[in-house]
């Protein structure tokens, strides 16, 4: 077809143009479609091997029988492919064949007639397939013509045999093989229509009962193998008609006693092998029929008393082996003795005491657990004793014949086929011939606990190879497949050897190997990858219980890591028993110190980077905050006088107090958090980090919006921190420079140039003051963990020669790396900004107040002329008072302002006056009386020096080296000595006896409230001093209920710091606002709504009044005594 397609379109070629071309092709596809079907349909030969009478298509990934295949073929191999069922006409034309080869597919199915046209087959092979069942008419046809059928039908999955399975195969030389199949029910006429058949195979199934007539229609010329299954007896029956049956084998089966007439019939019966059963019984004269030659009763429960006068009584004293041992007799009748052969040879156990002295030609070989028989066996039969606990051999210059010797002592066999040792551990075998329990899949006896069987004795052949389990392990369990497992918090690093203490210190030893506990880390990136690869086959090895462990990884011979504590347990999550550390989501890198990418830090945690929009909310609430803060400052600065401290400048000394406080707590959390705080106390570390003005904690990472920004944390904090502090720096020269600039092109006079200068310089200095004093101690901070101190040395490996330095406030850090040197350099240039900020501050402070004395030397005159003028006033006041009724409000910027106390005022009137009152007290806020007058406006030198006595000028100086000072010592050394905790609780405990005896400030309530800091610090860091102390075991509940009264107790503690400063600043804006002129008026204006609401009640009042007492003029319609009450909330 394909050639005419081709030819019609070649004619139309000519005519059809490019029409043409499209039908040549698609001619070419249907010729190639063509070709190709041919390939699989219909010429074998093109896919597999075809030779003159032979096809060869093992192995060809085939999933049918291919069609072609030449009709001359004698032998057909198809082993190795995916065939899943044979079709009834696969092999239709091959009447020829002979060998056909269909092992090791998937046939699940074969129909019926398939195999009708080989009457010539010889040999059927089906073996490793998936059979579970065959048809009635499966063989159907098959072998008619030949005397010598094999049908091979072992590997599968058949559960019985149906009737007439067989029912047209008859070969007299032929043999059918059901070994190793799931066979545990056979119909009685499974075999009829079998005429004869030369061997039966029927070993390693589970039949556990046969019926009595499955023979009797049958002759088995040679072999019948029903070893290796479930029979505990057989029918009488059975066999009476097995005439010319020569071998029978029951080993491994579960026969209890051999009855008189199990045997009869069988009179061509030369070896029966009946071992491996639990045989207690024989019956005299059980074998009298048969011609026994080789009789094989090994390893069964017989015992004296099991055995009769004549057991072994054959016809004409056949027997010439009869094997006894693996039973136990004392003593055999001498009766017994007599029905052996001439020259007859006899194995017994050595327990038999009493020898027969009536037969001298006997060779009785008295053996022991020792002694492994050999037995001579046909080839088929060979496979089967091979999984009976022999080790069966080709025997050299026989054909088809076997050699089978009993497993030896230390080894046992099995399904597995041949004889497998022990395996080392806890086991040995001293019996020979063993064979493995069905269940276990072993036979090997239990060395007694603590004690095992060393390499260097494999396999254990007695229980004296059994030796004590070394060092490490626990002896009162069975050692198992190792060396007795180990001891509780210990570990291996041979199977087979001894066991070491589990580390104090972050690991676990559950499952005998090391693996890290959670909150600890290390790293295997340290020694060449086969370190790492040989622990983890090792790991896996350990981790394994049975026999399956791989025998080459039995051993670690390289070195294990070196684990250190993470410095934030949460990140380090290691929940699997891996030996890798794991960090928690978003966590990488040395101690899980570092975020991932696409994350960033923050309150030591790692979270998933936001949008762009959140860094712009970010900068844009910082900027809002600030410019509150710089209102709040600037308003303070327009208020020309003041009657005492201002509310601001209250404000100002407690959030210094809580400043320095949180300061320094956040920077002792921060770099003491190696210790085991308590979990809670962790948190609030964190939180208080973020307390501590340190702008780094709470800006999202500028990784998160540039990833080629690769600079670690504290490089990052130190250039910011310093482009910072330059920054403000230049920032107020450029704004000076700028004003005065402005001034000049403006063309002021020189007096109000000045006077305008001087007021932007003090403003500036204000401004810049406070900015480098809130980022002063981060920085200082900063600069000094640069230091090459703080450099920590890391063991990388179990023995500590392989070490790596690390930055200490941030483990990401080499310290060895040219990058770090030059931070370093410029870390060390930087101290000069710890040491020369504060001086500066000192030197100027001192300056001013050395113009300030000599200011006040030169104007003494003057400010008695203006202390007289004010006694004056106040002289006038007091008149005024003595004329009549007023209403006088004294306020800090209208001091001198009073009201006439002749002046009437009306309803409107008052309330106007209320309002203007109110506008002009809305911009300032007195405080309280006792607070003496000071004209000057708040300054940097009243931010730095107003609520500290006047001969402790200098101590916010102090205050500034204190921050520094209280956690030098665990920035430049670390944490984790315990003489640098003792310097730095005696450095707190210095401030704080110094500040209790001197008592620097005015305010007795801010006094209390640096005192209750001063006091906190020092008692965290005694907490912290316990911490480091190594804790007793074996009182691990104790401790932990300790440790968490301890965090309840300094969590409370640290708090209260915030709280007191709260509740007192509260208060005092309270008093301000109860003393300020608003609440008077506000008082009056209610008292007179209330009048004009109820004038009855008032004129009873005030007839009762003037019963009582004289009438007192009313001034701007309020009554003295209601003013004398107002004038209650005066303000100051």
């Amino acid at each position: 077809m394909a050639q005419f397609v081709v030819s019609f379109m070649r004619q139309r070629k000519t005519c059809l143009g490019s029409l043409g071309i499209f039908w040549s092709g698609m001619a070419l596809l249907c010729s190639l479609s063509v070709c190709l079907a041919a390939r699989g349909d219909e010429d074998a030969c093109k896919i597999c091997t075809c030779g003159e009478t032979y096809v060869d298509c093992n192995g060809r990934n085939l999933t049918s029988v291919p069609s072609g295949i030449p009709q001359g073929t004698t032998s057909l191999k198809l082993k190795h492919n995916l065939l899943t069922n044979i079709k009834k006409d696969a092999f239709k034309n091959l009447t020829e064949l002979l060998y056909l080869h269909l092992d090791d597919n998937q046939i699940s199915y074969i129909q019926g007639g398939s195999f009708r046209h080989l009457n010539s087959l010889q040999v059927l092979i089906l073996a490793k397939n998936r059979l579970k069942s065959l048809d009635s008419n499966t063989t159907e046809g098959l072998g008619v013509e030949s005397s010598k059928l094999y049908i091979s039908l072992e590997d599968n999955r058949l559960t019985h045999l149906s009737p007439y399975t067989f029912s047209r195969v008859d070969s007299p030389d032929g043999y059918i093989n059901f070994s190793n199949n799931n066979i545990s029910e056979i119909a009685p006429d499974a075999f009829l229509g079998v005429s004869s058949i030369a061997k039966i195979h029927l070993s390693i199934n589970k039949i556990s009962s046969l019926p009595e007539d499955l023979f009797d229609n049958i002759t088995i010329l040679r072999t019948l193998d029903l070893s290796n299954n479930n029979l505990s007896s057989f029918p009488a029956e059975l066999l009476k008609s097995q005439h010319k049956l020569r071998y029978l084998y029951l080993q491994l089966n579960y026969i209890n006693e051999l009855r008189k007439g199990m045997f009869d019939g069988l009179h061509s019966l030369r070896e029966l092998v009946i071992g491996f059963n639990m045989i207690h019984t024989i019956d005299d004269y059980v074998f009298s029929e048969t011609p026994l030659v080789n009789l094989h009763l090994f390893h069964n429960n017989l015992t004296s008393h099991g055995l009769g006068e004549h057991p072994f009584a054959t016809r004409n004293k056949s027997l010439q082996l009869v094997s006894l041992y693996r039973n136990f007799f004392d003593h055999i009748f001498h009766s017994a003795w007599q029905d052996l052969g001439q020259k007859c040879n006899v194995s017994l156990e050595n327990t038999l005491k009493v020898v027969p002295f009536t037969r001298a030609d006997l060779s009785i070989d008295l053996v022991g657990s020792w002694y492994a028989s050999s037995i001579m066996v046909e080839r088929f039969t060979g496979k089967s004793m091979n999984q009976s606990g022999f080790s069966c051999k080709d025997l050299e210059g026989v054909r088809n014949t076997f050699n089978c010797t009993s497993c030896s002592q230390g080894t046992y066999g099995g399904e597995f086929g041949g004889c497998k040792p022990c395996p080392p551990g806890g086991f040995y075998q001293d019996n020979t011939g063993s064979v493995a329990n069905r269940h276990t899949g072993m036979n090997c006896k239990e060395c007694n606990k603590g004690t095992y069987v060393p390499q260097n004795k494999h396999p254990g052949k007695t229980i004296g190879d059994c030796t004590v389990c070394p060092t490490g392990t626990n002896k009162s369990l069975h050692s198992g497949y190792r060396a007795c497992p180990c001891a509780s918090n210990h570990y291996r690093k041979h199977r087979f050897g001894q066991c070491f203490p589990c580390p104090k210190k972050g690991i676990n030893c559950t499952g005998e190997y090391q693996h890290l506990l959670p909150g600890f880390w290390w790293t295997w990136d340290w020694g060449p990858a086969e370190n790492y690869q040989s622990y983890k086959k090792f790991v896996g090895n350990v981790r394994t219980h049975n026999n399956s462990y791989d025998r080459h990884t039995e051993k670690f011979d390289g070195m294990l890591p070196k684990v250190h504590k993470c410095p934030t347990s949460e990140s380090c999550k290691n929940l699997a028993a891996g030996i890798n550390a794991s960090c928690d989501d978003g966590h990488a890198g040395f101690l899980c110190t570092q975020c991932q990418a696409g994350s960033y830090a923050w309150l030591d945690k790692c979270f998933e980077c936001p949008g762009i929009w959140a860094l712009i909310l970010e900068v844009l609430a910082a900027l809002v905050i600030l410019a509150v803060l710089l209102m709040i400052v600037l308003l303070e600065l327009r208020r020309h006088k003041r009657s005492g401290r201002s509310l601001i400048s209250v404000l100002f000394s407690r959030f210094k107090i809580l400043l320095g406080f949180y300061q320094i707590m956040g920077e002792i959390f921060e770099v003491m958090n190696e210790l085991s705080w308590p979990e809670t106390l962790v948190e609030l570390g964190s939180f208080l980090q973020l307390l501590e003005a340190n702008l780094m904690q709470v800006i999202v990472s500028p990784r998160c919006y540039f990833p080629d920004f690769t600079y670690p944390n504290v490089y990052i904090a130190f250039i910011a921190g310093a482009s910072f502090s330059v920054t403000v720096i230049l920032l107020g020269l450029g704004i000076y420079g700028f004003r005065l600039f402005h001034l000049r092109v403006k063309s002021a006079p020189d007096e109000v140039r000045k006077h305008t200068m001087a007021k932007t310089n003090e403003r500036i200095l204000l401004a810049v003051v406070i900015l480098l004093f809130v980022a002063y101690p981060s920085l200082s901070a900063v600069i000094i963990s640069l230091l090459p101190s703080g450099c920590v040395t890391f063991s990388l490996n179990e023995n500590e020669n392989v070490t790596v330095t690390r930055l200490r406030s941030d483990y990401s850090v080499d310290c060895n790396s040219s990058q770090h040197v030059a931070f370093n350099y410029a870390a060390e240039v930087s101290v000069s900004y710890v040491v020369g900020f504060p001086t500066v501050l000192l030197i100027m402070l001192w300056l001013h107040r050395r113009r300030q004395a000599s200011k006040k030397n030169g104007h003494q005159l003057e400010t008695a002329d203006i202390q007289a003028h004010s006694l004056v006033d106040q002289q006038s006041l007091l008149d005024t008072d003595d004329t009549g009724p007023s209403c006088s409000y004294h306020t800090a910027s209208h001091a001198d302002q009073t009201h006439p106390s002749d002046s009437l005022h009306t309803e409107d009137e008052e309330i106007a006056h209320i309002g203007d009152s109110l506008e002009r007290l809305s911009s300032e806020l007195p405080l309280e009386e006792s607070i003496e007058v000071n004209s000057e406006s708040i300054t940097w030198v009243s931010f730095l020096d107003e609520n500290y006595k006047e001969q402790y000028w200098y101590w916010e100086i102090v205050e500034l080296a204190r921050k520094v000072l209280q956690v030098l010592f665990v920035l430049l050394f670390g944490a984790d000595d315990q003489f640098i905790l003792f310097a730095t609780i005696i450095v707190s405990v210095a401030f704080l006896i110094a500040h209790a005896y001197l008592k620097p400030m005015k305010d007795a309530a801010e006094h209390r409230i640096q005192m209750w800091s001063l006091t906190t610090i020092f008692l965290n860091l005694l907490a912290a001093s316990l911490l480091v102390l190594p804790s007793e075991d074996g009182h691990t509940d104790d401790s932990d209920a300790r440790k968490e009264f301890l965090a309840v107790f300094l969590v409370l503690l640290n708090i209260s710091i915030f709280v007191i400063v709260a509740v007192s600043s509260i208060h005092v804006c309270l008093k301000v606002l109860s003393q300020t002129a608003c609440c008077s008026y506000t008082a009056a204006c209610f008292r007179h709504i209330r009048r004009c609401l109820a004038p009855s009640r008032h004129r009873t009042q005030e007839e009762h009044r003037d019963d009582s007492e004289p009438t007192t003029p009313l001034i701007s319609g309020v009554p003295i005594e209601d003013r004398r009450n107002n004038n209650e909330c005066r303000a100051v």
